[in-house]
């Protein structure tokens, strides 16, 4: 069953006994401004994996002292559902024509929260917003869902996950849906120089009542876990 919101100017999303609401605005030019699946199965597995520890994923998921970054944060669904489950150290991050949204939706869900995420602008091909965000040391988590889709700004998104991401504990967390196959086949070709070891979670790990046909977590590591 595919999730389409399209018509939804609301999509809800239960997690860790609340519910968080995310506005959207379908008109918009902005891509970033739709809530996208692999979000919300990318928080549900997440979920599944802090009340379950005996599946395979509960080193990636160690927040309390967990220094976290969303990449590509759209309207805020992953960041603040991630947030709702205890990932309080986090920095949610756009570009600046997507922060409005995002700011909009941080505020409507503030009360169900432990402590805010801090929301900052990034052009992923902009150094100077890389250097301001890696300071004072870079994440040991990185979280994007859904941001795979254009060709052109892969080599630039791989970029920016190297350069914010500890060069040797950081993770990746990736929600992932082939939106094109030419960006789909330029992330995978690139991705691994950064990030070499590659974890695919199987189906049967994901929330089944959030695991729909295109969409995928991924976990990727600068080096094998320990």
């Amino acid at each position: 069953e595919e999730m389409r919101f399209t018509a939804s100017p609301v999509v809800e999303l239960p997690v860790g006994g609340a519910v968080l609401t995310f506005e959207q605005d379908n008109d918009s030019f902005e891509v970033g401004t739709s809530v996208w699946p692999s979000s919300l199965v990318l928080v549900k597995f997440v979920e599944r994996c802090l009340r379950d520890p005996a599946l395979p994923f509960a080193d990636v998921l160690r927040f309390p002292g967990t220094r976290a970054v969303e990449l590509g944060s759209g309207c805020g669904p992953a960041g603040l559902g991630l947030s709702r489950l205890g990932l309080t150290d986090l920095v949610l991050t756009d570009i600046a024509a997507v922060l409005p949204a995002l700011r909009r939706n941080l505020r409507r869900n503030r009360g169900h929260l432990p402590r805010a995420p801090r929301l900052a602008q990034l052009h992923w091909n902009c150094p100077a917003h890389l250097a301001t965000l890696a300071t004072p040391r870079r994440f040991d988590l990185l979280v994007a869902a859904d941001v795979v889709y254009v060709q052109e700004s892969v080599p630039h998104l791989i970029a920016a996950m190297d350069a914010l991401a500890d060069a040797e504990r950081g993770v990746v967390l990736l929600g992932y849906q082939i939106r094109s196959s030419e960006a789909h086949q330029a992330f995978w070709d690139s991705v691994p120089a950064a990030f070499p070891v590659i974890e695919k979670v199987a189906r049967e790990h994901l929330d089944p009542d959030y695991a729909y046909e295109e969409s995928d977590v991924y976990i990727l590591r600068r080096r094998p876990r320990q």
